[in-house]
């Protein structure tokens, strides 16, 4: 089991990424293929992050 913090730490290391994508899209301009890459990326990243926060979950739960 990770300890929460840990996972919290992890949770805010993939927010970060995912803002980046995020940011990326943005800019004017951009390639469809690109664009298509990045948005596939936030999906990755999104289910990621929800599985991360389920892992959270799990560890507050168990830690009662």
């Amino acid at each position: 089991m990770t300890d929460p913090a840990e996972l919290f730490a992890i949770l805010t290391a993939q927010i970060e990424d995912l803002h980046g994508l995020a940011f990326e899209g943005q800019a004017a301009d951009q390639p469809h293929e690109l664009l298509c890459a990045l948005s596939r990326s936030l999906c990755c990243g999104l289910q990621r992050a929800n599985g991360t926060l389920t892992q959270i979950d799990n560890a507050i739960i168990q830690s009662e």
